[in-house]
């Protein structure tokens, strides 16, 4: 409706005879509304009076420094990503009291000029309950934010701080709008920088995040590499990413606050050299999808430099395990040992002694460990050569000798046996 009565005012403005340019056109102010009341905007067009309307609207929203289409919002969701713009919401939401409220036709040129007007007051209430609704969400992401990062649920938190990150960067625009338009300096406008305060939070947790390796190892023609993401020494939830770096082994974990692993076949990560590669990284695909908006790269660069690997030879893991093994055997036979050591040692020195009693060839050998002397090579027996610190022919309490001899006289063919205690 407007439109139409203002296309009717300028067309019949140009029935009446060639005027100069009104002030308004000429940028010296319209004597019906004053400055300090009122926001102008001046468009023109050659098309017809809506186009110029609109032009004029244009320039009063660069007037109180808001852009048309000045926001962009990335939003994203598990499934699929989605852009929402949103297209000229704030300018159009504080143009709502805006009018047209004068016209002129250049006859010479061809061109339509139009005015907009709005009252200042309005659009100074508008930025203030605008700037009041962002500073109430932040403040309210801020508290959700921290209270997960008080709980240890360090990813999370980060997700909210960026979120309050990327919702307070509207609120400084919004606050040097409403300075270009109040006309009182002594008026007062929430001005606290959650932003730098967001950030500064996010920087502390990027900064702090680690990824440590807590095991690698091929065993039974697997591999395995098993990692733990550290917050200043804590472990938290994180996504990761193992991969092989000679073949195409990848696989995404959501590691946990212990710590996460990969476990694969040999062959799917040896090259032609019979070499090991395999890394863990944060899995970006995975950590970029927690977020609400786009990832700023200037303040998680950080993250995608992290990561750890284990790189080695077939040979050398070969004979590591070579070497694990004979420790192995060692610690058990220690243990063993420990266990029983009278009965180990007796039995060592009934071996020694068993080996030298069959090496002894004559009468005249005598038991290096303190034995008696063991007959062999005449015919003599003498026990088992096992009864230490005794002789032949000494009297021994508690034991009995058999002396079988084939002699010479009144003992020819005669067996005798001697009993001795």
């Amino acid at each position: 409706m407007r439109y139409l009565l203002t296309f009717m005012m300028l067309l019949v403005v140009s029935f009446v005879e060639a005027s100069p340019a009104p002030n308004w056109v000429l940028g010296r102010g319209h004597p019906n509304y004053d400055p300090s009341q009122y926001l102008m905007g001046v468009g023109f067009s050659k098309e017809n009076t809506v186009s110029a309307s609109e032009s004029a609207r244009a320039e009063l929203i660069k007037s109180i420094r808001v852009k048309v289409n000045s926001t962009l919002k990335d939003y994203k969701s598990n499934k699929k990503s989605f852009s929402e713009a949103t297209i000229s919401s704030e300018s159009d939401f504080l143009l709502e009291g805006s009018q047209v409220k004068d016209g002129w036709y250049d006859e010479e040129k061809e061109i339509f000029y139009s005015l907009v007007v709005i009252k200042r007051q309005y659009v100074l209430d508008t930025l203030s309950d605008l700037i009041q609704n962002i500073v109430s969400k932040n403040s309210l992401t801020l508290r959700q934010a921290d209270t997960f990062y008080n709980n240890d649920d360090i990813l999370k938190a980060l997700v909210y701080y960026y979120d309050g990150y990327v919702e307070s960067s509207k609120l400084l625009p919004y606050i040097q709008t409403y300075k270009s338009v109040i006309m009182e300096p002594t008026s007062e406008i929430l001005e606290e920088n959650y932003n730098l305060l967001f950030k500064e939070k996010i920087q502390n947790i990027v900064e702090h995040i680690e990824i440590e390796k807590i095991d690698s190892s091929v065993k039974d023609n697997n591999v395995s590499l098993k990692v733990k993401v550290l917050y200043k020494g804590r472990g938290i939830s994180f996504p990761i990413k193992f991969y092989s770096v000679y073949k195409h082994h990848v696989e995404r974990v959501f590691c946990k606050k212990d710590g996460c692993e990969t476990k694969t076949l040999l062959t799917g990560v040896l090259n032609k050299e019979n070499r090991i590669f395999i890394k863990a990284v944060p899995d970006l695909q995975t950590f970029e999808k927690l977020f609400t908006y786009n990832l700023s790269e200037r303040l998680f660069n950080r993250i995608g430099l992290l990561n750890v690997a284990f790189k080695d030879t077939l040979q050398n893991q070969k004979d590591i395990a070579e070497e694990k093994y004979y420790a192995y055997m060692n610690k058990e036979l220690d243990k063993k040992m420990s266990r029983d050591p009278f009965t180990q040692a007796e039995r060592e020195v009934q071996n020694m002694r068993k080996r030298q009693y069959y090496n002894c060839r004559d009468y005249n050998c005598i038991d290096s460990l303190g034995g008696p002397r063991v007959p062999r090579a005449s015919g003599h027996l003498y026990n088992s050569g096992l009864f230490p610190n005794n002789r032949v022919g000494h009297r021994t309490r508690g034991n009995i000798n058999f002396n079988i001899g084939f002699g010479k006289g009144r003992n020819r063919g005669n067996i005798n046996i001697h009993k001795e205690w």
